[in-house]
């Protein structure tokens, strides 16, 4: 299994499950900084003008080279974050185009949304089920997973070009705080507030009526915010009658440089198996 850093599933976790990483790149001022998905230092990531990138060629290579070797002719499967919030997607296609066996998927999402996908394919993964077994594992989670988010405010994803024309208007011009979520990969308002608080009190109730009464596994992330995140997690333990699984941490580097201080967000998937395993 291969992911990337925007995945936000914890390091050991990852190693017990034997999932490759790829880095994502945080550039500030003339430094840059690799996120790994191992954290990241808010000074460093959580200010004005920083920007990303997703992986060189070289390294998604490089981790490819190494997952496939692992796998001994069983196959890889790489799941990326949204093709339309990065190149990640795109070179890993590249790259898997000149191997055997690279299953490569877009996730069109990002954080847990995509994360909890990761993991039930690499349980089932290690539990010997084949490549094509495995993806489609993937699929059946990321078709339903989903996230809300929201920001105390939007000049960190206008700088980074990552939030929609009317997310931009609702938020500067009409002082509303946006409800925000992924459609199809991209970013977009999905309910208006008048202030930050009232819009986090919203995000375990809007996940809860995506995914109904079905068994879902819950990550509550946030960005320099852990007051209003453990808030929001006695909300999802109120609003999920048939919760499996909640994960309460920072969102990764990548996500919380366009995020910026304060974004709080709520992810959700069906939960296919269970056991409870923590993220």
């Amino acid at each position: 299994m291969v992911t990337d850093a925007s995945a936000a599933i914890f390091p050991d976790r990852a190693d017990e499950l034997g999932i490759r990483i790829l880095p994502l790149h945080v550039l500030s001022g003339e430094s840059e900084y690799l996120d790994r998905g191992t954290g990241y230092q808010a000074e460093r990531f959580v200010k004005e003008g920083v920007t990303t990138s997703g992986p060189s060629v070289g390294e998604v290579r490089e981790v490819l080279d190494a997952a496939v070797a692992e796998a001994g002719g069983d196959g890889v499967v790489v799941i990326t974050m949204s093709s339309h919030l990065s190149s990640t997607y795109s070179t890993s296609v590249a790259q898997a185009a000149l191997m055997d066996d690279v299953i490569v998927i877009d996730s069109r999402s990002i954080d847990m949304a995509m994360g909890f996908g990761v993991l039930e394919a690499a349980r089932l993964a290690r539990a010997g089920a084949s490549a094509d077994e495995v993806a489609e594992a993937a699929r059946q989670v990321l078709d339903g997973a989903e996230g809300f988010f929201c920001v105390a405010t939007l000049d960190h994803l206008r700088a980074g070009g990552r939030v929609s024309a009317l997310a931009k208007l609702l938020g500067g011009a009409l002082q509303i705080v946006p409800v925000l979520r992924l459609q199809d990969g991209r970013i977009v308002s999905e309910r208006k507030t008048r202030t930050v608080s009232r819009a986090r009190d919203q995000l375990a109730a809007l996940a809860s009526q995506h995914l109904g009464n079905r068994p879902a596994r819950v990550a509550v992330h946030h960005v320099e915010a852990p007051e209003a995140a453990e808030h929001v997690a006695e909300l999802v333990r109120g609003e999920f009658p048939q919760l499996v699984e909640l994960v309460i941490g920072r969102f990764g580097g990548t996500i919380a440089a366009h995020l910026g201080p304060g974004a709080v967000g709520v992810a959700v998937a069906p939960a296919l198996v269970d056991e409870a395993d923590p993220a």
